[in-house]
């Protein structure tokens, strides 16, 4: 079997308060190798704090700890920043929420995305603007010439999107993480983006860790699932035996969702018990 990309085991996150400290991450261990990994859960369980946690860009105030944290072998804990730019891009890659936030709204598009490649590869002017041009074209977006001198604000949600995605693949990373990618488009393009993203990372055999809060997107998407609740992970699950899920968090995660072949009057309210915080794990269908 092949070393995991990532290996992480008892990663805590805290914040410390005025009064008291709060625990966001609380002692979770994945890893994580060249397949689509899913993060779900609800807001506030700690899903991006832990993806931001691998490249170290979480908030100032928070103190990561962990037995360890490696990708492909470098200690990410004891990386310094120096260390920490080369990976960042260039092995991990990181896909955010929405783009009008992520984009540089004063740069035309393809001068963002030359500055992506050729901030981490040696390359001439010509040589990074013919690569961006082709990854534009990779993402599906047509009349990449014309899109490549846009900005940002000239472009729809779906295609802001397609250009994110083409700006975090063109350096050629070993892993994405992809933070609610798709959250901010209709259905329609949403299918659209996810298919080009499934596409360019099974071609490229890149490790994909896909945070969201969609059950059915991700296990439809997914290799494998991973629940969180509170800062823990309850459940670790191949994707495709999520509706054989064991945790009762996760089950009723489920049981909350909308189904055509079930119509209720009033969808079910997830229940919440206190022994989840420091209770046993599911790990492929067996308590860890």
């Amino acid at each position: 079997m092949d070393e995991p990309l990532i290996d992480v085991k008892d990663l805590k996150i805290r914040f410390r308060g005025a009064k008291r400290d709060f625990d966001a991450v609380r002692g979770i261990s994945f890893t994580i190798g060249r397949e689509k990994v899913g993060i779900v859960g609800e807001s506030g369980s700690g899903k991006s704090l832990t993806g931001r946690s691998l490249l170290k860009l979480t908030p100032k105030g928070a103190h990561i700890s962990a037995t360890h944290m490696r990708f492909k072998g470098t200690d990410l804990l004891a990386a310094s920043e120096r260390d920490m730019r080369k990976i960042r891009g260039n092995h991990i890659s990181m896909i955010l929420q929405d783009p009008k936030y992520s984009l540089n709204p004063l740069m035309r598009i393809g001068n963002q995305i030359v500055e992506a490649y050729r901030l981490h590869h040696k390359a001439p002017p010509a040589e990074a603007k013919a690569k961006a041009l082709a990854m534009l074209e990779a993402v599906q977006i047509r009349d990449p010439e014309r899109v490549f001198k846009l900005f940002p604000h000239e472009v729809s949600g779906g295609m802001g999107q397609r250009v994110m995605i083409a700006m975090m693949l063109i350096p050629e990373p070993d892993l994405i993480i992809a933070d609610e990618p798709t959250s901010a488009l209709d259905v329609t393009v949403r299918r659209q983006v996810l298919t080009i993203l499934d596409e360019l990372v099974t071609r490229r055999g890149t490790g994909l860790m896909f945070i969201s809060h969609d059950l059915n997107l991700v296990a439809s998407f997914c290799d494998r699932v991973l629940v969180m609740y509170a800062g823990r992970i309850m459940e670790d699950i191949p994707a495709n035996q999520l509706h054989n899920a064991r945790h009762p968090y996760t089950q009723s995660l489920l049981e909350s969702l909308p189904r055509l072949d079930a119509a209720v009057d009033e969808l079910k309210v997830p229940v919440r018990d206190p022994e989840w915080l420091d209770g046993p794990v599911y790990r492929n269908g067996v308590l860890a």
